[in-house]
């Protein structure tokens, strides 16, 4: 079988995992009347310190619904131009919420309220209306950088001074947590609204919540069904979601270790190198010879038994998990170590 690193969404449920889903309570969810969703977004509030949670299928649904619930069509988000939100959603904003994104190059570590400043357009009925500030943390297209928390309270602080929202793309927040041990609610209180994500890393096979104030997330309810994510008898995913919340949270940084002992293998590498620092559970990887590809790279590594994924137009990207265990690393470090020009 062979060993697959192009997400932490590959992982398939545990025998532990699909016993919870087998033994799930169960009702109907748009009726309100699944013990078992109820159970999962009052957990997950409380894990972030917010009011309420909306269980949603997937990160983009739950972060468009944050988008929706926060702005009106015209209104200008300002955000890192590598969001999620911005490069993998299928231009969701513009269809959904009929938004515009104001975007500037982050530094590394996140952004602070002096990188937005220059962005904030004065009031004039000739100019869009900002209202709505995105944060990602941990930062995929960034390489599973970790945003960092005093940063966070800088931009939260200068975005309750301006009257404007904020939302956080928290898909991975969970491994931003355990690399930096703040506690997810940290980070949380520095957004209005915030997206997590069951299915990666902590193993679920669906799932995502945005969590947010109860007027905000009551919104965000009844924008779910317009979109088309109303669900029913959705308690044998919230019983998996749930699992992963037990046991796979405080594992993540296996991944991690994982992540970085394969960075070490890449450095011995002659036709691959760092592209980025690993912080957490994702590496991206930089063809080394211009005349090299990343699509070449991935069918040599699949030939071997790798999967990683061509990621921009000189990188690949590797992603760890929980499925990915000490003995398919030792086998992917012997895989790149044995990559010759």
């Amino acid at each position: 079988m062979a060993i697959d690193l192009r997400s932490d969404t590959v992982t398939r449920p545990s025998d532990g995992m699909r016993q919870a889903i087998v033994h799930a309570e169960v009702g109907d969810d748009v009726l309100g009347d699944d013990p078992t969703v109820r159970a999962l977004e009052e957990r997950t509030a409380e894990l972030l310190g917010k009011e309420a949670a909306l269980f949603t299928p997937t990160g983009t649904m739950a972060n468009q619904l944050a988008l929706r619930a926060q702005t009106s069509p015209g209104d200008e988000v300002l955000l890192d131009r590598h969001s999620h939100v911005i490069h993998y959603e299928s231009g969701a904003a513009a269809a959904h919420s009929g938004v515009q994104f104001r975007t500037f190059e982050a530094p590394r570590g996140g952004f602070t309220a002096d990188d937005l400043k220059p962005l904030r357009r004065p009031t004039h009925y000739t100019l869009p209306h900002v209202s709505l500030i995105e944060m990602e943390n941990t930062h995929n297209h960034r390489g599973g950088e970790v945003f960092e928390l005093e940063r966070m309270r800088d931009v939260w602080a200068w975005a309750c001074e301006q009257g404007l929202r904020v939302h956080l793309d928290g898909a991975r927040l969970w491994n931003a947590s355990v690399a930096s041990g703040v506690a997810p609610a940290d980070y949380a209180a520095c957004a209005h609204t915030v997206s997590v994500c069951f299915s990666k890393g902590l193993g679920a096979p669906v799932g995502s919540a945005l969590v947010g104030d109860s007027e905000t997330v009551r919104r965000a309810h009844r924008l779910r069904k317009m979109f088309g994510g109303g669900m029913r008898q959705v308690g044998i995913l919230a019983a998996a979601a749930s699992y992963g919340l037990d046991y796979n949270l405080q594992r993540l940084h296996e991944d991690h270790r994982r992540a970085a002992a394969l960075a070490r293998a890449v450095a011995t590498c002659t036709r691959l190198r760092l592209a980025r620092p690993v912080e957490t559970n994702i590496l991206i990887l930089e063809v080394v010879d211009p005349n090299d590809t990343p699509q070449r790279l991935s069918h040599e590594l699949r030939a071997h038994g790798v999967l990683a994924n061509p990621w921009e137009a000189r990188t690949l990207r590797m992603v760890t998990h929980l499925d990915f265990d000490d003995a398919a690393l030792a086998r992917t470090c012997e895989v790149v170590r044995e990559l010759r020009s």
